[in-house]
């Protein structure tokens, strides 16, 4: 099932016209027009505009589930590392200085 989300991608201002094209299958430029011509045939594109920025959630990031649980990995085998073992150190014997 496709969502409406706001566009990490093809965002401009907020994504809410890329993720209108997103989720209508049509390039954001037109989404973008509509808007504008909304916009000078009496504001109601900039009220829209601002109504769906708040109502619709950001996309989520790639690999991640869009309610951001996070998933435990299935059949996988808990790494082991062992811990660090001390750096040895050379014992080095006193040097004289010898005048001169």
């Amino acid at each position: 099932m496709k969502r409406l989300y706001r566009s990490r991608t093809e965002e401009m201002i907020a994504g809410v016209c890329g993720g209108l094209a997103d989720y209508l299958n049509v390039d954001p430029t037109v989404i973008r027009l509509v808007f504008l011509l909304l916009l000078f045939a009496g504001g109601g594109g900039l009220f829209i505009y601002l109504i769906l920025w708040v109502i619709m959630p950001l996309e989520p990031a790639n690999g991640s589930n869009p309610i951001g649980v996070a998933e435990e990995p299935e059949n996988q085998t808990p790494v082991q590392v062992e811990a660090p073992k001390p750096a040895r150190t050379r014992k080095t014997s006193p040097t004289k200085k010898t005048e001169e």
